[in-house]
């Protein structure tokens, strides 16, 4: 079946199906354009009497990646790629400007990709300090009422103490996990590592889930 559409005041055709529908696919017929084909009295929108792709003949979303510079999506062949950063045209001049400046200054790409530089040992040993610190305050605040507990039980009742003890580890590492994993998860950084200007991200600098920020705190012990 041949078919033929309006363009500029001009048909355009006779046309076989399959061709006409890979115009509609490409863009250049597009719904409101005007058709006809032999049998239709009269030329009508292509919306309400052209041809339908069918769903397997429908063009899939091209698949696209973050720009690490500006942030914008764009198909994998706009983005340039240097290391674990992909950046876009329009941000390369900037990015390679800043690759050159950290390179100049002993940061690498590290600090090139918009300014982002990785934490060093003593920084992130910092974090971990003051986490502690907050970590050693809640658990002291819950484990002195089970000690004294022990205590009011029978100190010399060996059960009792084991039992006490182990309720001591699973709260310890109770907090701990829970602690880490719902401020990896909804902050990116710990009250420590907020504190000492660190951010805890993916390689595209993009914010972790919950679910990685619970894998890390297993991947830290």
């Amino acid at each position: 079946m041949d078919w033929y559409y309006a363009d500029g005041g001009k048909a355009v055709g006779p046309l076989p199906e399959d061709q006409f529908l890979d115009l509609i696919r490409k863009g250049t017929v597009t719904p409101n354009s005007l058709v006809w084909r032999n049998g239709m009295a009269e030329w009508r929108p292509c919306r309400e009497a052209g041809p339908k792709p069918s769903p397997a003949e429908t063009v899939p979303a091209l698949p696209t990646q973050r720009c690490a510079q500006c942030g914008k999506r764009l198909p994998p062949e706009e983005l340039m790629k240097y290391e674990n950063y992909l950046v876009c045209t329009d941000c390369k001049p900037v990015f390679l400007q800043r690759l050159k400046e950290g390179l100049h200054s002993g940061g690498g790409a590290a600090q090139a990709a918009g300014g982002v530089r990785y934490g060093g040992f003593w920084i992130r040993f910092a974090a971990y300090f003051i986490d502690g610190i907050i970590l050693g305050i809640v658990n002291l605040s819950l484990t002195i009422p089970l000690d004294l507990l022990t205590l009011a039980g029978n100190e010399k009742n060996t059960a009792l103490q084991l039992m006490m003890l182990a309720i001591k580890l699973i709260l310890t590492f109770g907090v701990q996990m829970a602690y880490m994993t719902f401020f990896w998860g909804k902050f990116g950084a710990t009250p420590g590592k907020m504190a000492c200007r660190l951010k805890v991200v993916n390689a595209d600098l993009t914010p972790i889930t919950y679910w990685k920020a619970f894998g890390r705190y297993w991947a830290n012990l």
